[in-house]
């Protein structure tokens, strides 16, 4: 074999430390590609209405074409960690956003519900690529409290994304310019790969495509489905977004019903509770693990803030405004268990040249539980119901999130 994988560089030894401004950058382009790709379902989203009458569609039909954007990732993720493995992050990611930028633009010019589903499948493809070569990058690249703080910030990029998606789609809910919302988006897309194909020339790359056979990457792949550590991180990082993903559908109506308010009211409540306090949460814990604080500590205090604010939810022991808090104060926990775990991933595999089907697999977890969540969220009615179905999540979560040995743990400040 020739070369090194994603993460060879990033072994025991790891590459050198990078100065303060290379570490900003290379953080900005793990984080910025994904954030513009989870754009897409964010833009859509307010634009439901004036595509049902473009397409000739239901709500429900857009809603599951909605959901088309996750299903290469929850099918395909692993797979497609083994080749970024095998062709290169920094060409992998390009290669998404790319193809994000082509599925925006299809989305734009679709004609019928047919050609839009394979407009969003097409976004989901260049989706589930950045959402597995980002974090790639970031273990390639970066060692220690660099890694470590910019790993946990990555794991904000979904809400973050969505919620930008929303702003970007504001100006044209209006005029029922979907087209015309979706074509600016592409072209952000296609702004941001000019700015990240030349940042990418200017950073040293720490890593090199694989030469391997295709039945050597297949083996690399399945190996991984044979790491204790890879599972149980994949398991521990999906239940809580299941549980998140969940709680912003359910929440509204729930709300509504129970504290007597019309939907649009406890919509409103729920969209403006700050999407900042699980940036902030994801930073702090990035903060405190770069300070050698045990990540198991840290996301076992992070459990138990989301049970107590799932509580104060959905058991209607308040009114609104200490509904709206504890929404807060689940965001902030939410940002503080993904942003703990995911800087575990660097310390999950026995083979540094799987890291990318690493990254793949925990993806592919995350996806299978965001898709689930839906039907699972929105069959319940009680608030005891929702309360124990979140506590039974998170707590499966501490479970499984794994505890690397002393040599893999040091690889990740705060890792044991």
């Amino acid at each position: 074999m020739q070369g090194t994988s994603p993460l060879s560089a990033a072994g025991a030894e790891g590459p050198g430390r990078v100065s303060r401004a290379t570490a900003i950058l290379i953080t900005l382009l793990a984080y910025i590609p994904a954030v513009l790709s989870m754009m897409t379902i964010g833009v859509i989203v307010p634009l439901i209405e004036p595509l049902t009458r473009q397409l000739g569609a239901t709500r429900a039909q857009l809603g599951m074409s909605i959901a088309l954007i996750s299903v290469p990732t929850a099918i395909f993720a692993t797979v497609g960690g083994g080749l970024i493995d095998r062709y290169g992050v920094q060409r992998s990611m390009l290669f998404a956003l790319a193809i994000c930028a082509l599925g925006s633009v299809a989305a734009s010019q679709a004609g019928s519900l047919a050609t839009f589903d394979a407009a969003m499948v097409l976004a989901g493809i260049g989706f589930g690529g950045l959402c597995v070569g980002s974090p790639c990058l970031i273990m390639s690249a970066l060692v220690g409290a660099d890694r470590t703080r910019a790993m946990s910030l990555w794991s904000t990029f979904a809400p973050v994304g969505y919620s930008a998606g929303l702003l970007l789609a504001v100006p044209y809910t209006g005029r029922s310019a979907s087209e015309a919302a979706l074509l600016t988006l592409a072209m952000l897309m296609a702004a941001a790969f000019l700015v990240v194909l030349a940042a990418f020339r200017r950073v040293a790359s720490r890593e090199a495509p694989t030469h391997d056979s295709a039945r050597q990457s297949i083996g690399r792949i399945l190996a991984v489905l044979r790491e204790p550590g890879a599972v149980r991180l994949g398991i521990a990082v999906a239940l809580p977004n299941g549980v998140s993903y969940g709680t912003s559908l359910a929440a509204p109506a729930y709300l509504a019903r129970v504290h007597h308010l019309t939907i649009a009211t406890s919509s409103v409540a729920v969209a403006v509770a700050p999407i900042a306090a699980m940036v902030i949460g994801a930073a702090v814990m990035g903060y405190l693990l770069s300070r050698a604080v045990s990540a198991t500590v840290l996301f076992a205090s992070m459990v138990a803030t989301g049970l107590a604010a799932q509580a104060i939810l959905f058991v209607p022991i308040g009114g609104m405004l200490l509904a709206t808090a504890a929404l807060v104060m689940w965001l902030f926990a939410f940002g503080g268990m993904a942003g703990t775990a995911m800087t575990l991933l660097p310390a999950v595999v026995s083979d540094p040249e799987r890291g990318g089907a690493a990254s793949g697999l925990v993806n592919q977890c995350i996806s299978v539980a965001s898709f689930a969540a839906p039907s699972a969220w929105l069959a319940l009615r009680t608030g005891s119901e929702f309360l124990l179905v979140a506590a039974a999540c998170l707590l499966v979560s501490l479970v499984a999130l794994p505890r690397p040995d002393k040599r893999r743990a040091a690889l990740v400040p705060g890792g044991a």
